[in-house]
């Protein structure tokens, strides 16, 4: 069983670039907790983005997002994002 995150950025100009840029560093933090599949930023549009992390267990899938936040409250404050709408579920089927 598997539990994907994905957070909604209405409002996020530079996010998608900045995380391209700083891929290292996040993939780190969320490696860090037990459980983690995978992590994937899509560009939504000029000014808006979306993420989705996946990880075993629901507690790592919630998890998430406080790291996502943390990141970008402590790197990205000079950038305009909007708070993201957060969905979290079980994966119902994955290729």
């Amino acid at each position: 069983m598997m539990y994907a995150t994905i957070r909604i950025y209405s409002q996020a100009e530079g996010l998608a670039d900045a995380v391209s840029e700083n891929r290292a560093e996040i993939v780190d933090l969320f490696e860090g907790v037990p459980g983690f599949h995978g992590y994937y930023m899509v560009e939504t549009g000029a000014a808006s983005a979306a993420s989705i992390t996946v990880y075993e267990n629901q507690a790592g899938a919630e998890g998430s997002t406080k790291i996502a936040s943390d990141w970008i409250a402590a790197n990205l404050s000079n950038l305009a994002i909007s708070p993201p709408q957060v969905l979290v579920g079980e994966v119902a089927m994955s290729a």
